[in-house]
Protein backbone atom coordinates (compact mmCIF):
# COMPACT_ATOMS: atom_id res chain seq x y z
CA UNK A 1 0.00 0.00 0.00
CA UNK A 2 1.20 3.55 -0.78
CA UNK A 3 1.36 6.32 1.82
CA UNK A 4 -1.73 7.89 0.24
CA UNK A 5 -3.68 4.64 0.62
CA UNK A 6 -2.54 4.18 4.25
CA UNK A 7 -4.30 7.33 5.43
CA UNK A 8 -7.73 8.57 6.43
CA UNK A 9 -8.42 9.36 2.78
CA UNK A 10 -7.27 5.95 1.62
CA UNK A 11 -9.19 4.18 4.38
CA UNK A 12 -12.49 6.02 3.88
CA UNK A 13 -13.98 3.89 1.09
CA UNK A 14 -12.83 0.53 2.51
CA UNK A 15 -14.20 1.66 5.88
CA UNK A 16 -17.58 2.46 4.30
CA UNK A 17 -17.64 -0.95 2.62
CA UNK A 18 -16.72 -2.93 5.73
CA UNK A 19 -19.18 -0.86 7.77
CA UNK A 20 -21.97 -1.74 5.33
CA UNK A 21 -21.13 -5.44 5.43
CA UNK A 22 -20.94 -5.43 9.24
CA UNK A 23 -24.24 -3.54 9.46
CA UNK A 24 -26.19 -5.97 7.29
CA UNK A 25 -24.68 -9.04 8.93
CA UNK A 26 -25.82 -7.68 12.30
CA UNK A 27 -29.21 -6.64 10.96
CA UNK A 28 -29.84 -10.19 9.76
CA UNK A 29 -28.62 -11.90 12.93
CA UNK A 30 -30.22 -9.62 15.49
CA UNK A 31 -33.27 -9.15 13.30
CA UNK A 32 -34.05 -12.75 14.19
CA UNK A 33 -33.99 -11.74 17.88
CA UNK A 34 -36.49 -8.96 17.13
CA UNK A 35 -38.94 -11.24 15.31
CA UNK A 36 -38.45 -14.11 17.80
CA UNK A 37 -41.61 -13.56 19.89
CA UNK A 38 -43.96 -13.71 16.89
CA UNK A 39 -41.95 -16.14 14.75
CA UNK A 40 -41.67 -18.62 17.62
CA UNK A 41 -45.45 -18.58 18.08
CA UNK A 42 -45.95 -19.42 14.39
CA UNK A 43 -43.46 -22.28 14.62
CA UNK A 44 -44.92 -23.60 17.87
CA UNK A 45 -41.71 -23.25 19.89
CA UNK A 46 -40.66 -21.34 23.02
CA UNK A 47 -39.19 -17.89 22.22
CA UNK A 48 -36.32 -18.53 24.67
CA UNK A 49 -34.99 -20.97 22.05
CA UNK A 50 -33.55 -17.86 20.39
CA UNK A 51 -30.56 -18.71 22.60
CA UNK A 52 -30.20 -22.08 20.89
CA UNK A 53 -30.67 -20.48 17.46
CA UNK A 54 -27.85 -18.06 18.28
CA UNK A 55 -25.64 -20.94 19.45
CA UNK A 56 -26.09 -22.71 16.10
CA UNK A 57 -25.28 -19.48 14.25
CA UNK A 58 -22.04 -19.08 16.12
CA UNK A 59 -21.10 -22.76 15.90
CA UNK A 60 -21.08 -22.52 12.11
CA UNK A 61 -19.59 -19.03 12.30
CA UNK A 62 -16.66 -20.34 14.36
CA UNK A 63 -15.67 -22.86 11.71
CA UNK A 64 -16.20 -20.41 8.84
CA UNK A 65 -14.13 -17.81 10.67
CA UNK A 66 -11.15 -20.16 11.06
CA UNK A 67 -11.06 -20.74 7.31
CA UNK A 68 -11.40 -17.05 6.48
CA UNK A 69 -7.65 -16.38 6.48
CA UNK A 70 -6.97 -19.12 3.94
CA UNK A 71 -10.03 -18.23 1.87
CA UNK A 72 -8.94 -14.58 1.85
CA UNK A 73 -5.51 -15.60 0.55
CA UNK A 74 -7.17 -17.33 -2.39
CA UNK A 75 -10.19 -15.18 -3.22
CA UNK A 76 -9.54 -11.80 -1.57
CA UNK A 77 -11.21 -10.16 1.42
CA UNK A 78 -13.78 -8.24 -0.63
CA UNK A 79 -14.95 -11.44 -2.32
CA UNK A 80 -15.31 -13.06 1.11
CA UNK A 81 -17.40 -10.10 2.27
CA UNK A 82 -19.64 -10.53 -0.77
CA UNK A 83 -20.04 -14.23 -0.01
CA UNK A 84 -21.19 -13.42 3.53
CA UNK A 85 -23.96 -11.24 2.15
CA UNK A 86 -25.15 -14.02 -0.16
CA UNK A 87 -25.30 -16.40 2.80
CA UNK A 88 -27.36 -13.77 4.64
CA UNK A 89 -29.86 -13.71 1.77
CA UNK A 90 -30.12 -17.50 1.74
CA UNK A 91 -30.47 -17.72 5.52
CA UNK A 92 -33.35 -15.27 5.69
CA UNK A 93 -35.10 -16.91 2.74
CA UNK A 94 -34.97 -20.34 4.40
CA UNK A 95 -36.28 -18.93 7.71
CA UNK A 96 -39.49 -17.78 6.00
CA UNK A 97 -40.43 -21.46 5.53
CA UNK A 98 -41.55 -21.20 9.17
CA UNK A 99 -40.66 -24.64 10.51
CA UNK A 100 -38.23 -25.65 13.28
CA UNK A 101 -36.08 -27.56 10.76
CA UNK A 102 -35.96 -24.50 8.50
CA UNK A 103 -34.91 -22.41 11.49
CA UNK A 104 -31.97 -24.75 12.15
CA UNK A 105 -30.89 -24.56 8.50
CA UNK A 106 -31.31 -20.78 8.58
CA UNK A 107 -29.10 -20.53 11.66
CA UNK A 108 -26.36 -22.50 9.88
CA UNK A 109 -26.48 -20.23 6.82
CA UNK A 110 -26.50 -17.06 8.93
CA UNK A 111 -23.47 -18.48 10.76
CA UNK A 112 -21.64 -18.79 7.43
CA UNK A 113 -22.55 -15.14 6.88
CA UNK A 114 -21.48 -13.85 10.26
CA UNK A 115 -18.30 -15.83 10.93
CA UNK A 116 -16.00 -14.40 8.25
CA UNK A 117 -17.11 -10.75 8.57
CA UNK A 118 -14.68 -9.58 11.26
CA UNK A 119 -11.56 -11.46 10.04
CA UNK A 120 -12.11 -10.29 6.45
CA UNK A 121 -12.85 -6.67 7.37
CA UNK A 122 -9.93 -6.60 9.83
CA UNK A 123 -7.66 -7.82 7.03
CA UNK A 124 -8.87 -4.98 4.80
CA UNK A 125 -8.61 -2.16 7.34
CA UNK A 126 -5.28 -3.27 8.83
CA UNK A 127 -3.70 -2.58 5.43
CA UNK A 128 -5.12 0.91 4.94
CA UNK A 129 -5.37 2.34 8.50
CA UNK A 130 -2.65 4.66 9.85
CA UNK A 131 -1.59 3.47 13.31
CA UNK A 132 -2.48 6.76 15.01
CA UNK A 133 -6.11 6.55 13.90
CA UNK A 134 -6.53 2.79 14.09
CA UNK A 135 -8.67 2.71 17.28
CA UNK A 136 -11.11 5.23 15.81
CA UNK A 137 -11.24 3.58 12.37
CA UNK A 138 -11.90 0.15 13.86
CA UNK A 139 -14.45 1.61 16.26
CA UNK A 140 -16.33 3.19 13.35
CA UNK A 141 -16.31 -0.14 11.54
CA UNK A 142 -17.51 -1.95 14.65
CA UNK A 143 -20.45 0.44 15.00
CA UNK A 144 -21.91 -1.49 12.09
CA UNK A 145 -23.07 -4.18 14.50
CA UNK A 146 -25.18 -1.94 16.77
CA UNK A 147 -26.22 0.18 13.78
CA UNK A 148 -27.58 -2.92 12.07
CA UNK A 149 -29.20 -4.09 15.28
CA UNK A 150 -30.78 -0.67 15.85
CA UNK A 151 -32.08 -0.63 12.28
CA UNK A 152 -33.60 -4.05 12.89
CA UNK A 153 -35.20 -2.79 16.10
CA UNK A 154 -36.84 0.12 14.27
CA UNK A 155 -37.67 -1.35 10.87
CA UNK A 156 -38.69 -4.91 11.60
CA UNK A 157 -41.49 -4.23 14.14
CA UNK A 158 -43.03 -1.80 11.64
CA UNK A 159 -42.87 -4.42 8.88
CA UNK A 160 -44.32 -7.04 11.24
CA UNK A 161 -47.29 -4.79 12.00
CA UNK A 162 -47.78 -3.78 8.34
CA UNK A 163 -47.20 -7.25 6.83
CA UNK A 164 -45.78 -10.11 8.90
CA UNK A 165 -42.46 -11.32 10.31
CA UNK A 166 -41.55 -13.20 7.11
CA UNK A 167 -41.58 -10.02 5.04
CA UNK A 168 -39.61 -8.29 7.79
CA UNK A 169 -36.73 -10.77 7.91
CA UNK A 170 -36.71 -11.29 4.12
CA UNK A 171 -36.20 -7.55 3.69
CA UNK A 172 -32.88 -7.78 5.55
CA UNK A 173 -31.71 -10.49 3.17
CA UNK A 174 -32.50 -8.37 0.12
CA UNK A 175 -30.59 -5.45 1.62
CA UNK A 176 -27.61 -7.76 2.18
CA UNK A 177 -27.61 -8.67 -1.51
CA UNK A 178 -27.53 -4.98 -2.42
CA UNK A 179 -24.46 -4.52 -0.21
CA UNK A 180 -22.72 -7.40 -2.00
CA UNK A 181 -23.24 -5.54 -5.26
CA UNK A 182 -22.22 -2.20 -3.71
CA UNK A 183 -18.72 -3.38 -2.66
CA UNK A 184 -17.79 -4.95 -6.01
CA UNK A 185 -16.01 -1.81 -7.39
CA UNK A 186 -13.47 -2.08 -4.54
CA UNK A 187 -12.29 -5.53 -5.55
CA UNK A 188 -9.74 -4.45 -8.20
CA UNK A 189 -8.01 -2.25 -5.61
CA UNK A 190 -8.20 -4.36 -2.45
CA UNK A 191 -8.13 -7.93 -3.75
CA UNK A 192 -4.95 -7.53 -5.78
CA UNK A 193 -2.83 -9.88 -3.65
CA UNK A 194 -4.39 -13.30 -4.21
CA UNK A 195 -3.03 -16.80 -4.63
CA UNK A 196 -5.29 -18.61 -7.06
CA UNK A 197 -3.45 -21.88 -6.38
CA UNK A 198 -4.04 -21.67 -2.63
CA UNK A 199 -6.06 -24.66 -1.48
CA UNK A 200 -8.17 -24.82 1.64
CA UNK A 201 -6.82 -27.58 3.88
CA UNK A 202 -7.89 -29.10 7.18
CA UNK A 203 -4.71 -27.70 8.69
CA UNK A 204 -5.93 -24.18 7.96
CA UNK A 205 -8.48 -24.63 10.74
CA UNK A 206 -5.89 -25.01 13.51
CA UNK A 207 -3.22 -22.52 12.39
CA UNK A 208 -5.08 -19.40 13.65
CA UNK A 209 -5.66 -21.06 17.03
CA UNK A 210 -2.00 -22.04 17.33
CA UNK A 211 -1.00 -18.45 16.63
CA UNK A 212 -3.30 -17.07 19.33
CA UNK A 213 -2.11 -19.62 21.88
CA UNK A 214 1.56 -18.95 21.06
CA UNK A 215 1.35 -15.17 21.47
CA UNK A 216 0.74 -14.23 25.12
CA UNK A 217 -0.92 -10.89 24.39
CA UNK A 218 -3.28 -12.46 21.87
CA UNK A 219 -4.06 -15.24 24.33
CA UNK A 220 -5.02 -12.67 26.98
CA UNK A 221 -7.25 -10.81 24.54
CA UNK A 222 -8.89 -14.06 23.48
CA UNK A 223 -9.75 -15.04 27.05
CA UNK A 224 -11.29 -11.63 27.75
CA UNK A 225 -13.19 -11.64 24.47
CA UNK A 226 -14.77 -15.02 25.28
CA UNK A 227 -16.60 -13.51 28.23
CA UNK A 228 -17.19 -10.00 26.89
CA UNK A 229 -18.69 -11.18 23.62
CA UNK A 230 -20.75 -13.97 25.16
CA UNK A 231 -22.26 -11.68 27.78
CA UNK A 232 -22.89 -8.90 25.26
CA UNK A 233 -24.78 -11.16 22.87
CA UNK A 234 -26.71 -12.92 25.65
CA UNK A 235 -28.03 -9.53 26.76
CA UNK A 236 -28.80 -8.50 23.19
CA UNK A 237 -30.61 -11.61 21.96
CA UNK A 238 -32.80 -11.92 25.07
CA UNK A 239 -33.60 -8.23 25.43
CA UNK A 240 -36.81 -8.07 23.41
CA UNK A 241 -38.08 -11.38 24.81
CA UNK A 242 -37.27 -10.15 28.35
CA UNK A 243 -39.11 -6.86 27.90
CA UNK A 244 -42.19 -8.41 26.28
CA UNK A 245 -42.56 -11.17 28.89
CA UNK A 246 -41.39 -9.65 32.19
CA UNK A 247 -42.11 -5.97 31.50
CA UNK A 248 -45.25 -6.82 29.47
CA UNK A 249 -44.27 -4.31 26.77
CA UNK A 250 -45.69 -4.47 23.27
CA UNK A 251 -43.24 -5.62 20.62
CA UNK A 252 -43.16 -2.07 19.21
CA UNK A 253 -42.13 -0.51 22.53
CA UNK A 254 -39.70 -3.35 23.24
CA UNK A 255 -38.23 -2.80 19.78
CA UNK A 256 -37.72 0.87 20.65
CA UNK A 257 -35.88 -0.11 23.85
CA UNK A 258 -33.75 -2.50 21.79
CA UNK A 259 -32.98 0.36 19.43
CA UNK A 260 -31.88 2.57 22.33
CA UNK A 261 -29.58 -0.26 23.45
CA UNK A 262 -28.01 -0.30 20.00
CA UNK A 263 -27.80 3.49 19.68
CA UNK A 264 -25.90 3.46 22.96
CA UNK A 265 -23.59 0.85 21.47
CA UNK A 266 -22.88 3.05 18.44
CA UNK A 267 -22.10 6.07 20.60
CA UNK A 268 -20.06 3.95 23.00
CA UNK A 269 -17.86 2.50 20.28
CA UNK A 270 -17.14 5.93 18.85
CA UNK A 271 -16.55 7.41 22.31
CA UNK A 272 -14.20 4.69 23.55
CA UNK A 273 -12.42 4.58 20.18
CA UNK A 274 -11.67 8.30 20.49
CA UNK A 275 -10.24 8.07 24.02
CA UNK A 276 -8.40 4.73 23.84
CA UNK A 277 -4.62 5.28 23.78
CA UNK A 278 -5.10 9.04 23.24
CA UNK A 279 -6.55 9.85 26.68
CA UNK A 280 -6.48 6.54 28.59
CA UNK A 281 -4.61 3.28 27.87
CA UNK A 282 -6.74 1.00 25.72
CA UNK A 283 -6.38 -1.94 28.12
CA UNK A 284 -7.81 0.14 30.98
CA UNK A 285 -10.71 1.33 28.83
CA UNK A 286 -11.58 -2.30 28.09
CA UNK A 287 -11.40 -3.23 31.78
CA UNK A 288 -13.53 -0.29 32.95
CA UNK A 289 -16.21 -1.19 30.41
CA UNK A 290 -16.40 -4.70 31.83
CA UNK A 291 -16.85 -3.43 35.39
CA UNK A 292 -19.52 -0.91 34.33
CA UNK A 293 -21.43 -3.61 32.45
CA UNK A 294 -21.34 -5.83 35.53
CA UNK A 295 -23.09 -3.14 37.59
CA UNK A 296 -25.65 -2.37 34.89
CA UNK A 297 -26.49 -6.07 34.48
CA UNK A 298 -27.83 -6.05 38.03
CA UNK A 299 -29.92 -2.98 37.24
CA UNK A 300 -31.40 -4.49 34.07
CA UNK A 301 -32.11 -7.75 35.88
CA UNK A 302 -34.14 -5.75 38.43
CA UNK A 303 -36.61 -4.39 35.84
CA UNK A 304 -40.25 -4.84 36.86
CA UNK A 305 -43.60 -3.87 35.26
CA UNK A 306 -43.81 -0.78 37.47
CA UNK A 307 -40.73 0.83 35.91
CA UNK A 308 -41.35 3.95 33.83
CA UNK A 309 -40.68 3.56 30.13
CA UNK A 310 -38.25 6.50 30.05
CA UNK A 311 -36.23 4.92 32.89
CA UNK A 312 -36.02 1.61 31.05
CA UNK A 313 -34.97 3.52 27.93
CA UNK A 314 -32.24 5.40 29.80
CA UNK A 315 -30.81 2.24 31.34
CA UNK A 316 -30.99 0.50 27.95
CA UNK A 317 -29.05 3.34 26.35
CA UNK A 318 -26.31 3.33 29.01
CA UNK A 319 -26.10 -0.47 28.92
CA UNK A 320 -25.47 -0.24 25.18
CA UNK A 321 -22.64 2.26 25.75
CA UNK A 322 -20.85 -0.17 28.08
CA UNK A 323 -21.77 -3.75 27.14
CA UNK A 324 -21.33 -3.23 23.40
CA UNK A 325 -18.81 -0.38 23.40
CA UNK A 326 -15.64 -2.46 23.69
CA UNK A 327 -15.39 -4.03 20.22
CA UNK A 328 -13.60 -1.34 18.24
CA UNK A 329 -10.95 -0.79 20.91
CA UNK A 330 -10.54 -4.55 21.19
CA UNK A 331 -9.90 -5.11 17.48
CA UNK A 332 -7.48 -2.20 17.41
CA UNK A 333 -5.56 -3.90 20.24
CA UNK A 334 -5.71 -7.15 18.27
CA UNK A 335 -4.01 -5.49 15.29
CA UNK A 336 -1.43 -3.88 17.62
CA UNK A 337 -0.34 -7.19 19.14
CA UNK A 338 -0.59 -9.37 16.03
CA UNK A 339 2.66 -10.44 14.34
CA UNK A 340 3.42 -8.60 11.11
CA UNK A 341 1.54 -9.95 8.08
CA UNK A 342 -0.52 -12.30 10.27
CA UNK A 343 -3.34 -9.95 11.23
CA UNK A 344 -5.93 -11.95 9.31
CA UNK A 345 -4.83 -15.21 10.92
CA UNK A 346 -4.84 -13.63 14.38
CA UNK A 347 -8.31 -12.18 13.80
CA UNK A 348 -9.57 -15.60 12.66
CA UNK A 349 -8.19 -17.28 15.78
CA UNK A 350 -9.57 -14.71 18.20
CA UNK A 351 -12.87 -14.68 16.30
CA UNK A 352 -13.15 -18.41 17.01
CA UNK A 353 -12.83 -17.73 20.75
CA UNK A 354 -15.28 -14.83 20.52
CA UNK A 355 -17.84 -17.05 18.85
CA UNK A 356 -17.20 -19.84 21.34
CA UNK A 357 -18.22 -17.37 24.03
CA UNK A 358 -21.29 -16.34 22.10
CA UNK A 359 -22.22 -19.95 21.41
CA UNK A 360 -21.88 -20.79 25.11
CA UNK A 361 -23.39 -17.81 26.96
CA UNK A 362 -26.90 -17.39 25.42
CA UNK A 363 -27.94 -21.03 26.03
CA UNK A 364 -26.58 -20.80 29.59
CA UNK A 365 -28.53 -17.57 30.03
CA UNK A 366 -31.67 -19.35 28.85
CA UNK A 367 -31.03 -22.30 31.19
CA UNK A 368 -30.62 -19.93 34.14
CA UNK A 369 -33.91 -18.24 33.24
CA UNK A 370 -35.67 -21.62 33.17
CA UNK A 371 -34.00 -22.95 36.32
CA UNK A 372 -34.58 -19.82 38.41
CA UNK A 373 -38.00 -19.01 37.02
CA UNK A 374 -36.96 -15.45 36.15
CA UNK A 375 -34.30 -13.30 34.57
CA UNK A 376 -32.53 -11.71 37.56
CA UNK A 377 -30.02 -14.47 38.25
CA UNK A 378 -29.23 -14.80 34.55
CA UNK A 379 -28.36 -11.10 34.37
CA UNK A 380 -26.45 -11.35 37.68
CA UNK A 381 -24.34 -14.23 36.33
CA UNK A 382 -23.67 -12.20 33.20
CA UNK A 383 -22.44 -9.31 35.33
CA UNK A 384 -20.21 -11.60 37.39
CA UNK A 385 -18.58 -12.95 34.23
CA UNK A 386 -17.87 -9.45 32.92
CA UNK A 387 -16.40 -8.39 36.28
CA UNK A 388 -14.09 -11.42 36.45
CA UNK A 389 -12.82 -10.87 32.90
CA UNK A 390 -12.21 -7.17 33.57
CA UNK A 391 -10.17 -7.90 36.71
CA UNK A 392 -8.12 -10.52 34.82
CA UNK A 393 -7.36 -8.00 32.08
CA UNK A 394 -6.30 -5.35 34.59
CA UNK A 395 -3.97 -7.78 36.40
CA UNK A 396 -2.53 -9.22 33.17
CA UNK A 397 -1.76 -5.79 31.69
CA UNK A 398 -1.03 -3.78 34.84
CA UNK A 399 2.58 -2.95 33.85
CA UNK A 400 1.71 -1.39 30.48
Amino acid sequence: MTSEEVSWKGAATPLAATFAVQTLAAMVLFGVAVIAPVAAADMGVDPTLIGTFTAIVYCFGMMAGLLTGAATDRYGAIRICQATMVFALLGTAVLTLSTPIAAIASAALIGLCYGPVNPASTHILARVSPERWRPMIFSIKQTGMPAGSAAAGVLLPLLIVAYDWRVAIATTGVLALLVAIFVQPLRPRLDTIRDGKRRLRIGDIVEPLKLVWREGDLRCLAIVSFTYSGCQVAITVFYVVYLTTVMEMSITVAGLMFTLLQIGAVIGRLLWGSVADSVFPANLVLAWLGIATAVLSLVVGSFAPGWLVWAVGLVSFVMGITSSGWNGVFFSELVKYSPADETGEAASGVQFVIMAGVMTMPPLFGLLVTASGGYFWAFAATGLGMFAAAIYLMVRTRNR
